[in-house]
């Protein structure tokens, strides 16, 4: 094909020591920018919940990160996030590695031992007055507290417990027709174990993805909130999907460090 250009990529599973489990991710490595258009099309064909591209940098340490879903690009996505820094890590041999998101939010990159920790900015909620449809969308007739995060678009709410948490099966078109602003919901609860110190699911039918089997960005809000009903800064947070994944955040005064272990499934080639 005449002018086609070759992109290696990328299939890492996140959040996660099982293949899999967790949140599958592809990682494009590109050497220039591409044009949006690419990008989505190359989303819709590979369809993976989240595709991340990176810019490969000759020099320095900040790489340039896109995210796109088979329906457009979001602004940020943790996963996805995390998948590109296993890439540079373990794929390219890069030691230290700064993202630099569309919305020019940077992310630096820490690892421990196996864990790839990410620094993300503190977010808050303001509580709110969910709407009658999205708890009828969810089937939930009682919760402890609600709240929305402007910054992530989100819609939070803290059930009673466990098993209600795990048995909701969400009615998708109601909850995007009844609610058209909004791009996230997020249940949570605290853990019905030790091992863990809260239980989250989150649905984000609104850019694609009826349940994201696992999410990082949201504990830019979580890791506070459980922080203060926990008495902990150092958690580690379920989430209850199909797949499953295990995300381990730490509540610092300003920020929040987000980890997570991955496990790479296959590398290839792509043509454009």
């Amino acid at each position: 094909m005449t002018g086609s250009m070759t992109i290696p990529y990328f299939i890492i599973d996140t959040f996660t020591t099982e293949k899999f489990r967790g949140n599958p991710t592809a990682v494009c490595v590109t050497g220039k920018p591409l044009p949006a258009a690419i990008m989505h099309a190359v989303a819709k064909e590979l369809r993976f919940p989240v595709t991340a591209f990176v810019e490969e940098v000759t020099a320095g340490d900040e790489y340039p990160i896109r995210y796109f879903t088979v329906t457009g690009e979001i602004a940020a996505c943790g996963h996805a996030t995390l998948a590109a820094a296993n890439v540079l890590t373990d794929s390219l041999l890069k030691e230290r590695i700064r993202f630099s998101t569309i919305e020019n939010i940077q992310i630096d990159i820490r690892i421990e031992e196996d864990i790839v920790y990410m620094f993300y900015p503190r977010y808050s909620m303001e509580l709110l007055d969910v709407s009658p449809g999205l708890l009828q969308s969810l089937g939930i007739e009682k919760f402890r507290e609600a709240g929305f995060c402007k910054e992530l678009e989100t819609v939070f709410i803290e059930l009673e417990d466990a098993a209600l948490l795990k048995s909701i099966q969400p009615d998708y078109r109601w909850m995007v027709k009844s609610n058209p602003f909004i791009k996230e919901v997020v249940i949570t609860c605290r853990a019905d174990n030790n091992q863990y110190d809260f239980l989250l699911r989150s649905f984000c039918p609104w850019i694609g993805i009826d349940e994201d089997p696992v999410t990082g960005s949201v504990h830019s809000v979580l890791a506070h909130y459980w922080k203060e009903r926990t008495g902990k800064y150092d958690l580690t947070a379920y989430q209850a999907s199909e797949r499953g994944g295990e995300v381990y955040v730490k509540a610092l005064d300003d920020k929040v460090l987000l980890g997570g272990r991955t496990v790479t499934m296959g590398r290839g080639d792509l043509s454009v």
